[in-house]
């Protein structure tokens, strides 16, 4: 009997068992051999893009600029001389000593200088005589013997809790407080007799004058 040994034995096919399945995979097999990707390359910035890009960053630019500027403000076109670029320290000075002057100050709140017209004058100078308008009120001197420069007029608002009987009608409110007081009986029956009671004290001392002149010349004589 003749006996044949199979030295391979099964090992082509362990070693194809071993081996993972690479059918789906691409591997490269030489240097020659090209690889294609699936994905697009991206698209490279036209030069047009590149301009707009850079027209827009120097707008914000140029904006940012125009806004810190002080000649080139809003309502340029307006004026008939452009304002000089560079000014003096003095000027300065004095541009902000304008600015303080408008309002008496943060301490007082921003009180505005308020423009003076005939009408508010003679509202003042009633408060700064308020002592002589009614005889049973007392008031503390006056702080300043002049006309007030920083000051601001309000308006009383009504309470909407009174009932409509105790507010003013629209013919009862003045618009200035010497309106007011000459609307008021009471204001101009006491001014009247005031003013007879000088008027008389006047003609006295003025009769007493008179008669002492007169009696001067008689004995000059």
């Amino acid at each position: 009997m003749n006996f044949v040994i199979d030295t391979t034995g099964d090992q082509g096919t362990a070693t194809k068992s071993l081996l993972p399945n690479l059918s789906n995979t691409s591997i490269p097999q030489a240097n020659n051999s090209i690889i294609y990707n699936s994905k697009a390359p991206k698209k490279l910035p036209t030069f047009n893009s590149l301009a707009q890009n850079d027209f827009t960053f120097t707008n914000k630019k140029v904006n940012e600029i125009l806004k810190k500027s002080t000649v080139l403000a809003p309502g340029f076109e307006q004026l008939h001389t452009v304002p000089q670029y560079e000014v003096s320290e003095k000027r300065l000075q004095k541009q902000r000593r304008r600015e303080r002057e408008k309002t008496k100050g943060k301490k007082w709140y921003g009180l505005p200088a308020t423009e003076m017209t005939e009408e508010i004058k003679h509202d003042l100078e009633v408060l700064q005589m308020r002592s002589v308008l009614d005889p049973k009120r007392f008031y503390k001197k006056n702080d300043l013997k002049v006309l007030p420069k920083y000051f601001q007029i309000g308006k009383v608002v009504d309470s909407p809790l009174d009932y409509y009987n105790n507010r003013l009608t629209r013919k009862e409110r003045k618009k200035t407080l010497v309106d007011e007081l000459l609307a008021d009986v009471e204001f101009n029956k006491y001014n009247k007799r005031k003013y007879k009671e000088i008027i008389e004290e006047r003609q006295k001392t003025h009769y007493k004058a008179w008669r002492q002149a007169k009696k001067l010349k008689k004995k000059n004589k």
